[in-house]
Formats: C-alpha cells, structure tokens, sequence
C-alpha cells in the first residue's frame, strides 16, 4: 500500500513538471523574428517580474503619434547576470529601444534585443528566452 502511495505522488509530481514545461509561450507567435524596429523615447515604467520583465515607453509611432510601448525584455535572473537591477531604468529617462515588431502592429509591442541610454552611454544587448 505505501508503495502505491509513492509511486501515485510520483506521478502527480511528474506531471505538474510536465504542465510548467509547457507553459512557455513562442515569441515568433508575438513577434515578428525577421524585422527590427527602433523606437526612442521615456520610460514610463519598468516592471521588473518573472517570466519576463518589461519597460514602457513612450514613444512616435510610425505616423509620429506618441503611444505606449511594451516591451518584452529579460527575465530578472537573466537581467541581475548582466549587472542590472529594478532600479537601472527609471521613469523620465530617456532611451533607445532596438527589438523584433510585435505581429498586432496597433499593439506597439516589441520583443528587445537592445536598450541604450544616451545620456551616460549605458548598454545592454542580448537576447531573451
């Protein structure tokens, strides 16, 4: 009988394993992989949270209309691996967002691959996963 237990908990483990595995979402179903966009502006806000982190920003469109931008970035594990913390972005500065166009053009969303702020030269390129 215990082992029955055992193996029942085992597999009831295994299988919330599975469903976390399968939880992560595709970027190439948001994001366009095959373009680049850029977009200055100022943060508005960085939200620093797991899975991902994110930074709005305003920012013209391509009509020269100012919008909220979302941008997907990094994880914070991936980000505090690069010598970043929730406070390296603060809302009013102002920087240079490079990143795959999200697929809904009207839903100003990017998926970044670099942010630079000119001010003080500060860098960060990568890529999220």
């Amino acid at each position: 009988m215990k082992r029955n237990w055992i193996a029942l908990i085992a597999v009831a483990v295994s299988l919330c394993a599975v469903g976390q595995a399968f939880a992560h979402h595709s970027f190439a179903a948001t994001y366009d992989p095959d373009k680049k966009i850029k977009i200055e502006g100022t943060v508005k806000e960085f939200i620093w949270r797991n899975p991902h982190s994110f930074i709005k920003i305003e920012a013209p469109d391509d009509k020269g209309a100012l919008q909220i931008w979302t941008t997907e970035w990094a994880a914070p594990t991936q980000l505090s691996e690069a010598h970043l913390t929730r406070t390296s972005l603060k809302p009013g500065d102002k920087v240079v967002i490079m990143g795959q166009p999200g697929r809904d053009v009207d839903a100003h969303r990017i998926r970044v691959t670099s942010v630079m702020r000119p001010f003080d030269g500060w860098k960060w390129e990568g890529v999220i996963q």
